[in-house]
């Protein structure tokens, strides 16, 4: 259990390193302006992906065993082409945004989506080097791009950079899903039957995303519309910086996931809940505690002159991101059993408080408002899931006991040792 945890939290260690040469070098060249502007694109790319992934999302995860991949391809890639068409026709009928930047935002939300279909069958499958290889290959391939860019003409264009590593992903994935394409011929159905399954199966958990998502970044908007994209691109780095505690709960949680939704033996999954949520908040706590000691003049450093005010923003969202690794990992074990209505309804209630923190403290206090929002919202969310797993048996458990640290920590050695052989 904890060798497969310990390779998932070495991929996604990777990517956030990466991810941060990302942020360093647009704020380095960019300023706030520019690092606004490319979160901005960021996001809105991720919410439209998001909706996507209604059907090719947790869905794919749980039927790539079960029904034939050629059904569950096809009707994930007829979803995404229609859901993106109707997304065009309403972002161009209001004037969302521009024509140009429209018809980018539209291509790469679709190569995203169809990359995330590609990963979620080879996720089902178990196929996690596959599946951590497409995850690695987009912010590598997009800080190479930008770092050539710079290298060379000393300008930054973040779209061309993803549509680089959008691009090879989506070839990559193609490869994998021939390579691992499952030889055994699995029940034949109709895909209309299918596709209702998929789409009843997909909703809850995907709106659970959609919600967590807009409660995550509704600020943002928010920020742009009263104070402009400077203070978007100081309040992304403080998030991004501080929602890399995120790491470990994600990495805990893709392997909890694939291992509950096969499981029998529902106490078990109880159990192994409560052990994985101890070690995610033990050692997010510690994470939290790292970055807000370092000295304001460290990020500064960093990131450049112009963001010198990112200590405070950390302070206020370090909380709410400690309590989320809870939800984050406890959430998993509700998705893993099916019932996708629970995380739903508590994102659900995060985003409608992030809408109403975001309208009350983000004209008058600005970034600080969006990271008290924040963290309410987060605690909000994990409240209600503590409330849910509660009512199922299951204990708050912060710290792991001895036996499980030692446990943790032989595994640990192990990988090293088999390493080094």
């Amino acid at each position: 259990m904890w060798r497969s945890i310990f390779g998932n939290f070495s991929i996604r260690v990777l990517s956030a390193l990466l991810n941060l040469g990302l942020v360093i070098l647009f704020s380095q060249v960019s300023g706030l302006v520019g690092k606004g502007e490319q979160s901005l694109l960021l996001t809105t790319i991720a919410i439209l992906t998001i909706f996507d992934a209604l059907i090719g999302g947790a869905s794919l995860v749980n039927f790539s065993s079960k029904y034939s991949w050629a059904i569950l391809l096809r009707n994930s890639y007829a979803w995404i082409f229609a859901l993106t068409c109707l997304a065009g026709i309403v972002l161009y009928v209001f004037s969302i945004f521009s024509a140009f930047y429209l018809i980018n935002v539209l291509i790469l939300s679709l190569l995203s989506a169809v990359v995330a279909v590609h990963s979620s069958l080879l996720l089902g499958q178990k196929r996690f080097v596959a599946y951590n290889f497409i995850q690695i290959i987009i912010p590598t391939l997009t800080l190479l791009t930008c770092l050539f860019q710079y290298g060379h003409s000393g300008v930054l264009n973040y779209k061309v950079s993803l549509y680089v590593a959008y691009g090879f992903a989506f070839l990559s994935s193609i490869y994998l899903i021939w390579y691992y394409y499952p030889k055994e011929q699995f029940e034949i159905q109709a895909s209309g039957f299918i596709f209702k399954k998929m789409l009843t199966y997909g909703a809850y958990n995907q709106l659970a995303h959609v919600f967590q998502l807009l409660s995550f970044r509704v600020s943002y908007y928010f920020l742009e519309y009263h104070h402009g994209k400077s203070m978007v691109g100081l309040y992304s780095n403080g998030s991004s910086i501080t929602e890399s505690i995120w790491l470990i709960a994600s990495s805990i949680s893709l392997w909890q996931f694939a291992t509950i939704t096969n499981a029998k033996d529902r106490q078990y999954t109880i159990n192994l809940t409560e052990k994985l949520a101890a070690f995610g908040l033990t050692t997010a706590m510690f994470a939290c505690i790292v970055l807000v000691l370092l000295p304001g003049e460290f990020y500064q450093f960093i990131f450049g002159k112009d963001f010198v005010a990112l200590k405070p923003i950390m302070w206020c969202l370090a909380p709410g991101i400690w309590v989320f690794s809870y939800a984050l990992i406890v959430g998993h074990y509700f998705s893993g059993h099916g019932r996708y209505q629970v995380n739903a309804l508590a994102s659900g209630l995060g985003f409608l408080i992030s809408l109403l923190g975001a309208w009350m403290l983000i004209p008058s206090y600005g970034v600080l408002g969006a990271a008290i929002t924040a963290t309410i919202s987060y605690a909000s969310t994990s409240a209600v899931v503590y409330r849910y797993f509660k009512d199922d048996g299951g204990r708050l458990q912060i710290f792991p006991t001895v036996l499980e640290v030692k446990e943790i920590i032989y595994q640990a050695q192990l990988r090293i040792c088999s390493k080094k052989s």
